[in-house]
């Protein structure tokens, strides 16, 4: 074969492990799990990861073999048999399927049809989704077994092999040379890219080759990321930098040597005890050193203000402009309180009642005042004119009461008020500031504590201190409660108090530290820590040595790993396929192409067949072939027709460059077309039924009558099944095609069958039960006589669901005769008068026909059928 030639030529200078993948396919046509397995090793052993022994390739008794073989049979389907549990299908049914030619498997819906369908997508070769198989729904001991059936096929017609389905898998793959065409198929080819399923043995083991070398390469991915292949993150001893030992980390890879390793990683006693002189030399050179003194005396600095600010704000509340404030803030009070005093006397004097005057009494006056305004919805209060009245009592105002509320009026709005408002504000908040002077030092005690180390008697003068502070507070707090002026406050000593004591202080340590920042200990230091690191970081690695000597074998195995992962890029294998497409198919399949849309009658758009390479395999696709084409998906162009017809020509153009002539499948093809389409799509079945074996299940009684037409015409053998139900039990085998389907000479052999049972109800049941039962095959008989008349009496010159009149039949019809119209004008109107359907008076059937009579009836259409043809002979 020249396409096995050209990849045993190819393969011979490509890694081990593809040339033994190659010869093993090429041998077998298939890489079990082992196989992979084992090609995975082959491709370790080139980088001396494994020891796996194998027999290298050899290529002249390859070269040998493949001249040798032949192509493999094409693969007949025999029957499905053994189902159990796979939806409702009979356990007991066996669906065959004739050898040669047409198969058509008729079932009406829920009949069973598309679960056989379910059984042979999943076992042969078809595109889009594959439907789901359920458990038996009226079977509940099914629940969660597996679904199961055999599917028998043959290569020779003698020998026959069963592949088992278990649950959507099959027990092996030869069935995908079977292919299944149905709606989804049609939208994948138009919607969708897939890989051409019908090339050349060839072109499959290319295919196969290069899923074997992702699949190793995913094996390998797999173990690489293996928790054992997991990197040690030496990163995390924190070895410090500049040393020999950080300098080896971050150099270490795959080409590190175990003695580089051991020359690193020395380690004894005197080093030891190196670390901890060394250590202790360090410690004692910080314990000197002006930066720790120079932070530890800013930390006291800020520690000290804290006190120094809050002695500040003691003071100024207690001593100097403090003091004169306050006494301003008091007298105001006073005087303002004296002037409000006599003030009211004036304008309350003499009245009847008390309290005249007070907050309670304002508050009352301003609600009268907003009364009077909002009812008046003026700003006359109080109205003391001639005439008017109190805003409370409605009493009229006489001249005493008028003055009274003038006096009232002034009284409120006089200045003297606001100013003793104002001055009140001002003394209450004074009082208030004073009470919340804080005098309690409790959180402040390890601050006065440290300064009793660093000023002498320092807690007792702040005590004083504080003391003489809280005895001035209680003093000011005690001339505020009297409410009399005064003519000054004492003020205190507070010379030399804690505070310029602290302020002392830290200016002294503020000195101390401008000296100190000029100060270092660093060049004395860095020697010193220089030779710590360097021996911490030789500890660090003696210590993790074990670690470190599995991480440099982790990376030279990640590193080997990876050189297989690299000899499984499938580049070359995609370029061999592309090369092989061009040479042996992609003309072939163009114009085979062209050649089924034209045996389909398609000619209102160009479309075109491209194909393309992929990881090691050929994709094709349909893109529009018109003018101004760009960017419009044939899904949105096409008539449902349109669409059926490219993917069927397509599918069948698939067909044509393979080299077998394996079974082929379609289940309802032509769903939802239109006649037109339907007459063209049956032919062009039918027409592939003469090469192979075509299997076609459908529900379309008009479809099923057009493949018997063209079967007729084209002389090829069609085998008709039809598919019942019980109601929990489908998929049964009926023992006829269906009814409509039958020619009339079948029609009268299952009428005499069913005349059995009709006597034996005549004699066994009740009068009512057998006229329903007559009346049914009265039924069937008279559509028998319609039959007739299409197929005996006008010799088929006319038939129904056909869309031809054949006239060259009607040259033998001319032997009828006045007593031939009389003779089927008179039993078919006897079987309208019995069948049912006609609503018929009583009084027409007297009595219903015996179960002899009604034979008898049979036996006329049955030898009248006879004479005709003997006539016509």
């Amino acid at each position: 074969m020249p396409i096995l030639k050209d990849i045993i030529d190819w393969v011979e200078n490509k890694p081990s492990f593809w040339q033994v993948a190659i010869d093993r396919l090429i041998r077998n046509n298939e890489l079990t799990n082992t196989d992979i397995s084992e090609l995975k090793e082959i491709c370790k052993v080139d980088f001396k990861l494994s020891e796996f022994e194998f027999d290298a390739v050899d290529f002249d008794d390859l070269r040998d073999f493949a001249d040798n073989s032949a192509n493999d049979g094409n693969i007949i389907l025999s029957k499905i048999k053994n189902i159990d549990n796979i939806n409702a299908l009979s356990k007991t049914s066996e669906l065959e399927f004739a050898p040669n030619g047409l198969t058509i498997v008729y079932g009406d819906n829920g009949s069973g049809k598309s679960s056989y369908v379910s059984i042979l997508k999943h076992s042969c070769n078809t595109r889009g989704q594959k439907p789901r198989m359920n458990d038996n729904l009226f079977d509940p001991a099914c629940a969660g077994n597996d679904k199961k059936a055999d599917i028998e096929y043959t290569s020779d017609g003698i020998n026959f092999t069963t592949v088992n389905l278990i649950n959507g898998t099959v027990s092996e793959n030869t069935l995908k040379k079977i292919d299944v065409f149905d709606t989804f198929s049609a939208n994948h080819y138009i919607e969708g890219e897939d890989e051409i399923a019908f090339i050349p043995q060839g072109l499959s083991i290319v295919e196969k080759l290069a899923e074997a070398v992702k699949n190793i390469e995913t094996q390998l991915s797999i173990e690489l990321s293996n928790p054992s292949m997991r990197k040690f993150d030496y990163e995390l001893l924190e070895v410090p930098e500049g040393t020999t030992a950080k300098l080896f980390l971050e150099k270490l890879n795959l080409n590190s040597t175990l003695n580089e390793l051991r020359a690193e990683s020395i380690w004894n006693s005197t080093k030891n005890a190196r670390i901890e002189a060394v250590e202790k030399e360090i410690d004692k050179l910080k314990a000197t050193d002006p930066k720790k003194s120079l932070k530890s005396n800013e930390e006291k600095i800020k520690r000290f203000e804290i006190l120094v600010n809050k002695f500040q704000n003691l003071e100024n509340n207690l001593i100097g402009q403090a003091l004169n404030n306050l006494k301003e803030i008091l007298n105001n009070f006073c005087v303002a309180k004296e002037a409000l005093r006599e003030s009211s006397n004036t304008a309350f004097s003499d009245l009847p009642i008390q309290g005249v005057g007070n907050n309670a009494w304002k508050i009352l006056w301003e609600s009268a005042r907003k009364f009077y305004n909002e009812s008046t919805q003026s700003e006359s209060f109080p109205n003391v004119s001639e005439g008017s009245s109190c805003p409370l009592c409605l009493q009229d105002l006489e001249d005493e009461a008028r003055e009274r509320f003038t006096k009232f009026e002034d009284f409120v709005k006089n200045d003297i008020q606001k100013s003793f408002d104002e001055a009140k504000e001002k003394y209450e908040s004074a009082i208030e500031n004073l009470n919340k002077l804080e005098f309690n030092f409790e959180e402040q005690n390890p601050i006065s504590l440290e300064l009793n180390e660093l000023i002498e008697n320092y807690s007792e003068k702040q005590a004083e201190y504080l003391n003489v502070l809280s005895e001035q507070k209680e003093y000011i707090v005690g001339l505020f409660n009297s409410m009399k002026t005064i003519e000054d406050i004492n003020a205190i000593e507070v010379d030399s108090t804690p505070k310029t004591l602290i302020n002392e202080l830290n200016k002294s340590l503020s000195e101390v530290n401008e000296k100190l920042k000029v100060q270092s200990i660093d060049e004395d230091l860095k020697p010193l820590l220089k030779e710590l690191n360097q021996l911490n970081g030789e500890k660090k690695i003696y210590e993790h040595k074990p670690k470190l000597a599995r991480e440099i074998y982790r990376q030279k195995r990640v590193g080997l790993l990876n050189q297989c992962v690299g000899k499984c890029n499938t580049r070359t294998i995609t370029t061999l396929s592309n090369e092989l497409t061009t040479r042996y198919i992609n003309q072939n399949l163009k114009q085979n192409f062209k050649t089924e849309l034209n045996k389909l009658g398609f000619k209102n758009i160009k479309i075109e067949t491209e194909t393309k390479g992929q990881r090691g395999k050929q994709y094709h696709y349909l893109r529009l072939d018109e003018n101004n084409s760009n960017n419009i998906a044939l899904k949105d162009i096409l008539s449902e027709g349109e669409h059926r017809c490219i993917s069927l020509a397509t599918f069948l153009s698939e067909l044509s460059i393979s080299e077998h002539k394996s079974a082929i499948i379609f289940d309802d093809p032509v769903s939802s077309l239109d006649h037109k389409w339907r007459n063209k799509i049956s032919k062009r079945i039918t027409e592939e039924a003469l090469e192979r074996q075509v299997i076609v299940f459908t529900h379309d009684i008009s479809f099923l009558l057009m493949i018997q037409e063209h079967s007729e015409s084209l002389n090829c053998a069609l085998d008709i099944k039809s598919l019942t139900r019980k109601k929990t039990e489908t998929g049964l085998i009926a023992s006829n095609p269906p009814w409509d389907a039958l020619p009339v000479g079948k029609r009268i052999g299952l009428l005499k069958g069913a005349y059995q049972q009709l006597e034996k109800i005549e004699r066994t049941e009740t009068e009512e039960v057998y006229k329903e039962r007559a009346k049914v095959l009265y039924g069937k008989l008279r559509e028998t006589w319609e039959r007739f008349i299409e197929e005996v009496f006008l010799n088929g010159a006319i038939q129904r669901f056909s869309r031809a009149i054949q006239t060259q039949r009607l040259s033998k019809v001319i032997d009828l005769t006045d007593d031939d119209y009389k003779l089927v004008d008179a039993n078919m109107s006897k079987c309208s008068t019995y069948f049912t359907g006609h609503d018929t008076a009583g009084t027409l059937i007297e009595e219903m026909p015996d179960s002899d009579e009604f034979l008898a009836d049979l036996k006329v259409l049955e030898d009248y059928i006879k004479d005709i043809r003997k006539r016509r002979q």
